[in-house]
């Protein structure tokens, strides 16, 4: 039980000590710290929705022909382009993933205000379940979709709009 107690007051001492030596430290020190941290701080989250544990009547349907895997749709570098031309990549903002395509239907009429085109995309996890992703706009690049996420987010009062990869194919409206 001693043992116990003096290994967590040692990682107490060892956290106040860390914390008194990093607010002491030169300016010099700390700048590319702080510099990191922000760059870390600034990257695009990927946040997932809480989805409840499919049903009986909601059974993962067979893949179909048009269904990505999830980690088809992640932006993984950036990309600089005019526009997209006949293919090459185009970016979106996601707007969420649902199991649900009820929850799907309600976003999506929410999010026909925006003047963006949208788009549903047909996904399968890695566990087999299958989702329906649901984007909206077409941009050249992962920085022409960030500039348009600060709106996208206040409109439909989202707190989150990953920057995705859209799968090749015939753009929807």
């Amino acid at each position: 039980m001693f043992a116990k107690l003096g290994l967590i007051l040692l990682i107490l001492l060892f956290g106040a000590l860390a914390f008194a030596g990093g607010m002491m430290a030169p300016d010099g020190w700390r700048a590319p710290m702080q510099e990191i941290a922000a760059r870390w701080r600034d990257r695009p989250a990927i946040v997932l929705p809480h989805v409840p544990a499919p049903s009986a009547s909601t059974a993962a349907p067979a893949a179909a022909a048009s269904a990505v895997s999830t980690h088809a749709l992640l932006v993984t570098s950036d990309v600089a382009a005019a526009a997209p031309a006949a293919g090459q990549p185009a970016y979106a903002l996601q707007l969420g993933q649902f199991i649900d395509a009820g929850d799907a239907d309600a976003l999506e009429r929410q999010a026909q205000g925006l003047g963006l085109p949208l788009q549903r995309i047909a996904a399968i996890d890695p566990d087999h379940a299958a989702w329906t992703v649901l984007a909206a706009g077409r941009f050249p690049s992962p920085a022409a979709a960030q500039n348009e996420m600060p709106r996208v987010q206040a409109v439909l009062k989202l707190a989150s709009t990953p920057v995705i990869r859209l799968p090749a194919g015939k753009p929807s409206s």
